[in-house]
């Protein structure tokens, strides 16, 4: 446990919160698509962007029954691996980038002896690779994936961290952009900070104990989280 701050630990999730993941999924998804009609495994167009915005922050399974209702799991065990072929090509190319602010405030509360952790819905070599390539690796004590735990919603692997680090009934914080992430925090009855600068639609953060426009308000707002 930390001793020199109320703050026990803040989890993250990535797309949306740290990570402007528009930059390389919605070409890696473009590119998905056409590689599926060149193998003649899909015949449709390709999702608009909105679309594919919307399905930020799923687990997979729940991404390609959306964007490919139609499909046998066949395909869409084909489909993820075309995207994930593309989306990390993209980001070893540098196409990704951090939201403003993140390297700062993520270095500032790692050099408070703060604990860092990543709970998201993506598959560990995609989120891996976002922290490798962006440089930021390092200020995480671990990450969590869902597609290394196989959990249905993030609410599960949320408790699975907690649990893993001693951390149930302590002070920590869910940080992340989508309503999966705040509803795992009030599953896991932690404090959750919606930031408003991602992917959520209207409402989605409505139940989020704080919001924020952008993440350099986070490290004045941990405070106020202490229950």
């Amino acid at each position: 446990m930390n001793a020199t701050h109320p703050i026990q630990a803040v989890i993250f999730d990535v797309d949306g919160t740290l990570y402007q993941t528009e930059r390389v999924a919605v070409p890696a998804f473009r590119r998905t698509f056409e590689d599926l009609r060149n193998e003649s495994l899909y015949d449709g167009e390709t999702p608009s962007e909105d679309r594919i915005l919307s399905c930020f922050g799923m687990t997979i399974p729940e991404l390609w029954e959306t964007l490919l209702p139609d499909a046998d799991m066949n395909v869409r065990d084909r489909a993820n691996e075309m995207l994930a072929h593309h989306e990390i090509a993209l980001m070893k190319e540098g196409e990704g980038r951090l939201y403003k602010g993140v390297r700062k405030v993520l270095t500032s509360l790692h050099n408070r002896n703060i604990p860092l952790f990543v709970c998201s819905n993506g598959e560990k070599r995609y989120v891996d690779t976002v922290l490798k390539t962006t440089g930021i690796c390092s200020l995480f004590t671990q990450c969590y994936a869902a597609g290394a735990y196989k959990t249905e919603k993030k609410s599960d692997l949320l408790a699975i961290l907690l649990r893993d680090h001693d951390l149930i009934n302590a002070q920590a914080v869910m940080v992340g952009d989508r309503k999966s992430d705040i509803t795992a925090g009030i599953d896991n009855r932690i404090p959750t900070v919606g930031c408003d600068f991602g992917f959520a639609g209207e409402d989605e953060l409505a139940q989020a104990t704080v919001k924020i426009k952008s993440f350099d308000e986070l490290s004045d707002i941990l405070d106020q989280l202490v229950r």
